[in-house]
């Protein structure tokens, strides 16, 4: 079990640990073996909030959405800022502690499990410890805030899977984060600009010179870039969203193919279709036959 800070609670605060009896449980269940929680928290404003730990029974996750702090793993010290993760695997030696003058709001769970290194692994961060900034993010605060539900349950078995589960789900999701983080670090390209762009001409056409001069790139380096951070080609991604849109229309109106083919822009109903349906897998009406069942 995890070690309970000295912190005193303050108003906001939430602090819950599953007792001993619930963690074997959850350690022996074909639900949650692979991962399972064992604690998590609010600190908000955590004013003297200090921690440390020789030695570190379970994984511990934190993310700071306010104000700072510091960690030193392992003998590295890392700042903390607003949106930064702070990962610490099992059997890390460390100590942290909120800044004085601007102290942080500090979300955590502590977890394990026979797959937790590889959850950690999958997140992708150098050496399983780390600070890593994936920006101030609404969900991640969802996220965590979800699992607290939990301690309103009298240790509700049932409960403990789902808060269990939806760790498990956190953590994939911040494993895209990351990685975006990472590939935007590599390949600066402002993707809002880029697809804002994309969805202003969905009724028209958009050549790849429009798209990698609004990127200020080459065609090539552009479209290498855009690739790596999306998984498509910018053209692909443009030609997927003019599909998504022609779904949009075939959904909530009766109109001929040919008309919804033209406010997409393209003049050859049946070339519209072709495309269409290479990329859904259906014909237009196909899909609104598959629609209406």
């Amino acid at each position: 079990m995890p070690v309970s800070s000295g912190w005193p609670l303050r108003p906001g605060a939430i602090r819950f640990f599953v007792p001993l009896f619930a963690s074997v449980q959850l350690a022996r269940h074909p639900l949650t073996e692979s991962l399972y929680i064992n604690g998590m928290g609010l600190y908000p404003n955590a004013s003297g909030h200090t921690m440390s730990r020789q030695e570190h029974e379970d994984n511990l996750l934190m993310y700071c959405s306010e104000g700072r702090g510091q960690v030193n793993a392992n003998g590295t010290v890392a700042e903390v800022n607003p949106g930064d993760l702070i990962l610490l695997p099992k059997g890390t030696s460390h100590d942290y502690q909120a800044a004085a003058d601007h102290p942080w709001t500090l979300r955590w769970v502590h977890f394990a499990g026979a797959k937790a290194l590889d959850y950690i692994a999958n997140l992708g961060v150098a050496d399983g410890v780390s600070v890593v900034n994936v920006g101030q993010h609404p969900k991640i605060i969802s996220d965590f805030d979800a699992l607290f539900s939990v301690r309103e349950t009298g240790y509700n078995m049932k409960a403990l899977i789902h808060a269990s589960q939806t760790l498990k789900q956190s953590l994939t999701y911040l494993a895209i984060l990351i990685s975006s983080q990472s590939q935007q670090a590599r390949q600066p390209i402002n993707l809002e600009t880029i697809q804002t762009l994309m969805m202003a001409n969905l009724s028209g056409e958009l050549d790849l010179d429009a798209l990698a001069n609004a990127a200020h790139l080459s065609k090539y380096h552009f479209s290498k870039r855009y690739k790596a951070l999306t998984g498509y080609s910018p053209i692909q991604h443009f030609i997927h969203l003019k599909m998504e849109r022609a779904c949009y229309l075939l959904d909530i109106g009766n109109q001929p193919v040919s008309h919804v083919a033209a406010e997409l822009g393209y003049e050859d109903p049946q070339y519209f279709s072709r495309l269409f349906k290479k990329v859904t897998g259906l014909s237009p009406r196909q899909y609104r036959q598959l629609d209406r069942v």
